[in-house]
């Protein structure tokens, strides 16, 4: 399904129905933006399978970690920052 849309002077777009109703979007919902390049991919975005969380007030990240992460160096490193500013 391909449509070209307008923006308005404030920067806003409206997707057609067909277009939202394709990709699942209904009312307000929060849609994820990943741009690749000069083009942008829109997706419904689903809160439970985000890496990111706010739990008590903090952003709390969930994904995988890369494979040589150690914790002691990330809080190491974090303590390096924070005394610098």
């Amino acid at each position: 399904m391909k449509t070209f849309v307008m923006v308005d002077k404030v920067g806003r777009l409206v997707s057609p129905k067909d277009i939202r109703e394709a990709i699942g979007v209904f009312g307000r919902m929060a849609l994820s933006v990943e741009v690749v390049g000069h083009v942008a991919h829109l997706a419904v975005h689903d809160p439970a399978r985000s890496t990111v969380a706010r739990r008590r007030g903090r952003l709390v990240y969930s994904g995988e970690l890369p494979k040589n992460w150690g914790s002691g160096e990330a809080v190491l490193q974090t303590r390096e920052r924070r005394l610098r500013r």
